[in-house]
């Protein structure tokens, strides 16, 4: 059989291997072209001709027909052929599936991921985040450990999309995030993976799973080990002095000294930002922490505005939105001794915003955060903490319990 199109990407990739499996069910045949993030493929200027986002996931057709988004591609080979019914049977069933591939991919892959960008440290490590990640994690695996408790498979008495989404994203959180031990608390969904990857049609796809023995971790990259100095030479002789100088001579002019920023020329403040943080880092937020910040905070040395992203819908999911967070405070390293705040995502994936509160010293906030360049980004609007309104969002945000516009803190980070 020819094949009817090809997929840019690579088996055990779990935005693929459902795609595979959807290709299996429906006999038909695709193409894998190996595609792999990083090791640099998506940059190829080909790779970006066919498919502009740099995705994977990416389909072309054998008729000129092409896609991205692993959810489209899937749905699109599973609507191949009717005689499966991988996409339900009816409406109902049909939004049941729809209801599957959303919980699977936004609850359980995309925290999957979180973990592993922690764990690598490809995003800053937070021994905080990594626990809300855990604890994210369960809370899904405690949902689906109880629908199966009832069932073999999702939606109706066999396999559709639903199984092939939720089973590829097991693999990937059984083979590189959770093991035994986490394991061991869902058996309903260790048995509902090995029945869905054992079906005669997919095993093929899922051979090549090997459950991970320990859970992920983060280890601490090695500090490199600086270089022995080379011996000292041995001291030479004190040669004589050399002549005086004529008058007239002209001195050696001296190297100027760095220019200074000019928030440390500022008054000094009776505010010491050093020890809020370290008050705010060890103390309970809301019945120590806070009150010592208001007895303490210089409303002359010091200023306190609200940052809000301009860009909200284009946000996707939370751990993205959190991402930018981040990269947003790994660029304000410079203004690091003159700052202080937390930034939170609030809502949920695809449906999200941040907002947050930033402390900075001096009156003009701009001075310390346009160090970075991402800083235009975001609508800033100074606080008042004398007004009860603009105090109680101050305080809620730095105890991250929130809620704006309806939505409830997702995730955040802390700029200390």
């Amino acid at each position: 059989m020819a094949p009817i199109g090809q997929i840019y990407g690579y088996v055990g990739h779990p935005k693929v291997n459902r795609v595979l499996g959807a290709a299996a069910y429906n006999g038909v045949e695709l193409e894998v072209v190996e595609t792999q993030a990083m090791k640099g493929d998506t940059k190829k200027p080909e790779y970006r001709a066919l498919f502009p986002y740099g995705k994977i996931p990416g389909f072309k057709g054998t008729d000129g027909f092409s896609l991205t988004e692993g959810k489209a591609i899937a749905r699109y080979v599973a609507g191949l052929a009717d005689n499966a019914k991988l996409l339900g049977t009816d409406a109902k069933s049909a939004a049941l599936v729809e209801q599957w591939i959303s919980f699977a991919d936004d609850e359980i892959l995309n925290t999957g991921i979180q973990l592993m960008l922690l764990t690598l440290n490809i995003i800053p490590y937070n021994k905080a985040a990594e626990q809300r990640s855990w604890e994210a994690l369960d809370r899904a695996f405690a949902h689906l450990e109880a629908e199966l408790k009832k069932k073999t498979f999702l939606v109706g008495h066999r396999v559709t999309l639903a199984d092939l989404t939720v089973a590829s994203d097991l693999a990937f959180i059984f083979g590189r995030i959770a093991g035994v031990n986490f394991r061991s608390k869902y058996p309903n969904s260790v048995r509902y993976y090995n029945t869905v990857a054992g079906q005669s049609q997919l095993v093929k796809i899922f051979s090549n799973v090997t459950l991970a023995e320990e859970n992920v971790k983060f280890t601490p990259p090695k500090k490199e080990e600086k270089p022995k100095a080379a011996p000292a030479p041995k001291a030479e002789k004190p040669k004589a002095a050399p002549a005086p100088k004529d008058d007239d001579e002209d001195d050696e002019p001296k190297a100027a000294p760095p220019p200074k920023n000019p928030l440390d020329s500022l008054p000094k403040s009776s505010f010491n930002l050093d020890e809020w943080k370290r008050t705010y880092s060890n103390e309970d937020t809301r019945e120590k922490a806070l009150p010592w910040f208001f007895e303490h905070f210089d409303h002359e040395g010091y200023s306190i505005v609200k940052l809000d992203y301009k860009y909200n819908d284009e946000l996707q999911a939370v751990f993205q939105s959190n991402n930018l967070i981040g990269g947003l405070f790994a660029r304000l390293e410079a203004s690091r001794k003159y700052t202080m705040g937390t930034l939170g995502v609030f809502g949920e994936n695809n449906n999200n915003l941040i907002s947050g509160v930033m402390i900075c010293r001096g009156k003009d906030p701009k001075s310390v955060l346009e160090v970075a360049p991402d800083f235009e980004s975001y609508e800033v609007t100074p606080l008042d903490i004398t007004k009860p309104e603009d105090k109680k969002f101050f305080e809620d945000m730095m105890a991250w319990e929130a809620t704006i516009d309806g939505k409830a803190f997702a995730d955040g980070k802390i700029m200390k």
